[in-house]
């Protein structure tokens, strides 16, 4: 190529391109004279098509780590079940084969925890590439609690919840009830655990339980509190579980001055210490 003129000759000057390229120009010895290299068309760089490559780049791996087989899950392990078999936990769970990354830890605990209300804590851990821990926590229940043709079962701290499984399963302690304590209905122990009943009332069944003579049966009245059925004929009451003790004392000596003036009673009742009574007929 020849910019100006060359010995007097003039030079036509060469139309340029209307594509953006890369230009490269050696010149010559001779004065005006330059040789063009051939050029390239010159590459841009949009940060849109690098994120539209990122983002397929993105979802192509997610993809692979949803589908690959390493991250399937095989097995569910679970551990603290006593009375709850695992094969009912896993029907409920049915986590075999999904991906690890579908599970919510968040989610599957309060469904467990509302399934089974018979855990008291319920513990989800997930553990990549296939892993997934349960650990359960299950209230154990101290005493049975029958009314109106259901059961229930109670646990330490008062908590009642449904009666599952078989009734080897079950306390030997039974409460024959003719209503529920503290203004609830069985109806709010529906398919969960719900408060029923004070700590200080299980604590004082279990206590005044060790003291009742053989084959009698507690029961329990909204009016009249916790009794039990004497095998010799007549209901006890003690109302309240409190001063158990002295109840007893009482509740003996008026057993006996009834066994010395050949009464037999239908009822006795020790809820009150200062005024204990005794009903011959209902």
């Amino acid at each position: 190529m020849v910019r100006g003129t060359v010995q007097g000759i003039p030079m036509a000057t060469p139309k340029r391109s209307t594509r953006s390229q890369r230009r490269v120009d050696i010149p010559l010895s001779v004065p005006g004279a330059e040789i063009r290299l051939p050029a390239f068309p010159m590459l841009g760089f949009s940060w849109r098509y690098i994120s539209g490559a990122l983002s397929l780049l993105l979802i192509v791996f997610v993809y692979l780590l949803w589908t690959s087989p390493v991250f399937k899950i095989s097995e569910v392990s679970i551990s603290g079940l006593n009375r709850i078999t695992m094969k009912d936990v896993k029907l409920e769970l049915n986590l075999e084969d999904h991906s690890i990354f579908s599970i919510d830890s968040q989610t599957i605990t309060a469904k467990i925890s509302k399934l089974f209300p018979e855990f008291s804590r319920v513990n989800l851990e997930v553990k990549l590439p296939n892993k997934v821990f349960l650990n359960v926590e299950e209230r154990i229940p101290m005493l049975v609690w029958k009314q109106d043709g259901r059961t229930l079962l109670i646990d330490a701290n008062g908590y009642a919840f449904p009666s599952r499984g078989e009734s080897s399963h079950l306390p030997d302690l039974v409460i024959e009830a003719h209503s529920a304590p503290l203004g609830l209905t069985m109806e709010n122990v529906d398919n969960q655990a719900a408060s029923f009943l004070p700590v200080e009332m299980v604590s004082g069944i279990l206590s005044l339980n060790a003291l009742l003579p053989n084959k009698a049966v507690l029961v329990y009245d909204q009016v009249h509190g916790l009794g039990w059925k004497d095998g010799k004929g007549w209901d006890v009451y003690f109302g309240e579980i409190t001063d158990i003790s002295t109840k007893m004392k009482i509740y003996n000596m008026m057993v006996n001055k009834l066994k010395k003036e050949e009464i037999k009673p239908v009822l006795i009742s020790v809820e009150y210490i200062h005024a204990p009574y005794y009903r011959l007929e209902h």
